[in-house]
């Protein structure tokens, strides 16, 4: 099992997002979950996005459009949190 850890940018997002839409909490909650027990599970798509200082950095799917975006801390079992929102758009978390 993975440790999950968030930035307070993901937790700030995540809030905004969780307290609209009770479904896309769940969503997320699965997704996390998914995350902890095995970061490269089909369903997440889980996928590379690019290589910042730190490390790897990747996506993965949470819906249609929602994507959380993690690096895993070296050598732990460590899963850091980044962001979370949307995969495209002019606030989408690719940008």
């Amino acid at each position: 099992m993975y440790e999950l850890q968030t930035t307070s940018n993901f937790r700030k997002k995540y809030k905004k997002l969780a307290e609209k839409n009770k479904k896309l909490q769940n969503a997320i909650e699965k997704t996390l979950e998914l995350l902890r027990s095995n970061p490269k599970y089909k369903s997440l798509k889980t996928h590379k996005v690019f290589l910042s200082q730190y490390g790897e950095v990747y996506s993965s799917f949470v819906t249609g459009d929602i994507r959380i975006i993690w690096m895993q801390i070296e050598d732990k079992l460590v899963i850091l949190l980044l962001d979370i929102g949307g995969h495209s758009g002019g606030k989408g978390v690719y940008k």
